[in-house]
């Protein structure tokens, strides 16, 4: 399957996030900390995620499914960071078939905007969901449906947008 928007996204992305705390290199265990408060909270409508590092010689990143209820994702040393992990828990929201078409790209949202507002004290609220949806809008990128109920917008929880 050819996935003809993975480099208008990729490009999204680095108008959207390069400069950004999101980008900041991040240690493994810290980063593994940020998906696990994403999967392990309230909202979280996707699979299980299994986090792995690559090889050392690795470049990049990925998310796979692993039988048929859990998604796997491996995390380059260079590409430590929350921007990476938000969009390969987009691809394990949206699906191995979505590639980074529309159903992917709504999930991406979902997951930034969750996951930059874990933290009570930190909260982004929709600064970050914005950057990377006006980065769609620019690069021509529509965004779908979800097949998912969206995250709150404010909750009593951990997850407050």
């Amino acid at each position: 399957m050819i996935d003809s928007d993975r480099t208008a996204v990729y490009a999204a992305e680095q108008a959207a996030f390069d400069g950004t705390d999101l980008e900041s290199m991040r240690p493994f265990d810290a980063v593994v900390a940020t998906i696990d408060a994403v999967t392990s909270g309230a909202w979280w409508p996707g699979p299980g995620v299994l986090v792995t590092s690559t090889r050392r010689d690795s470049r990049s990143s990925s998310a796979r499914l692993v039988g048929n209820s859990a998604t796997e994702i491996r995390l380059s040393r260079e590409q430590m960071t929350d921007a990476t992990a938000a969009h390969e828990l987009a691809h394990a929201l949206a699906g191995p078939a979505a590639g980074h078409g529309a159903v992917y790209r709504v999930a991406y949202l979902d997951v930034v905007a969750v996951m930059t507002n874990i933290d009570l004290v930190d909260r982004r609220h929709h600064l970050h969901v914005e950057q990377l949806a006006e980065a769609f809008r620019n690069a021509g990128l529509t965004v779908g449906e979800r097949r998912w109920t969206p995250p709150p917008e404010s909750t009593g929880t951990a997850i407050a947008l």
